[in-house]
């Protein structure tokens, strides 16, 4: 369920650009960030028990010009940040350099794909589990975790479940830095296709997507995402920031 007061919650936690998101990774104190866009909202809606992954999240970023709006209707005014971007920065750069870290999910290709861009910028991957998430137990990645010295969780599965599992293993005693991306390792991977920089800047990156997988996001868009911006970001829109 969304309430005005999980709303207040992420505005208080929110990551406003590329910069902070960055910092946020490289501290290394246990943390999660969650990325939120219309879709997790839109999970949030019917599961209180997503409401609450995204309210026990450390950090949240804005994950897309509706969560933007709904931020700056209390009063900031975050950036659009996204994982796929982090994950291109990070294997652009050498800010990473030295970091060990362990992929949790995406298919054992992409896993093979993904590793040898990210040795080539100087992060670690010291763990992997391409598995069935069936078979995935906190505790025990947890412990696996701390035994390879990870610092950096890259989880590469869709919500709600790749957020959940997140939240779950760093309770289970995970104390590194937890982030879920998504499908992005799979766009870095050539798996999957990334929208062009244009169709970013003008905001129609959902109609992109759904030209390209129109079986698999007209439900998601249509009738789980449409509802959920009518009622809960267009009231805010344009509405003045709070004081």
């Amino acid at each position: 369920m969304i309430t005005e007061e999980l709303i207040d919650r992420m505005a208080e936690k929110c990551i406003v650009n590329d910069d902070d998101f960055d910092a946020a990774v490289l501290d290394q104190r246990s943390k999660r960030i969650q990325t939120v866009n219309l879709h997790h909202l839109a999970l949030a809606s019917r599961s209180d028990e997503f409401a609450r992954t995204i309210e026990r999240a450390d950090y949240i970023t804005a994950d897309g010009w509706p969560i933007v709006s709904l931020m700056r209707s209390r009063g900031i005014d975050p950036a659009r940040v996204t994982g796929s971007e982090f994950i291109e920065r990070m294997l652009a750069g050498r800010q990473f350099h030295n970091v060990k870290a362990a992929i949790l999910g995406a298919d054992k290709h992409v896993g093979d794909e993904f590793r040898g861009h990210l040795h080539d910028s100087g992060l670690h991957v010291v763990f992997r589990d391409h598995g069935s998430r069936g078979d995935w137990k906190p505790k025990r990645l947890a412990k696996k975790l701390q035994k390879y010295g990870v610092q950096l969780l890259i989880i590469a599965v869709t919500p709600p479940f790749g957020d959940m599992i997140g939240e779950e293993v760093r309770r289970a005693g995970f104390d590194g830095v937890v982030i879920n991306v998504g499908g992005a390792v799979n766009m870095v991977a050539g798996d999957a296709s990334m929208a062009p920089g244009w169709v970013v800047a003008m905001k129609i990156e959902w109609f992109y997507r759904l030209a390209h997988e129109p079986r698999r996001l007209f439900r998601r868009y249509f009738v789980e995402c449409l509802p959920v911006f009518v009622k809960y970001i267009l009231p805010h829109y344009w509405r003045r920031p709070r004081a």
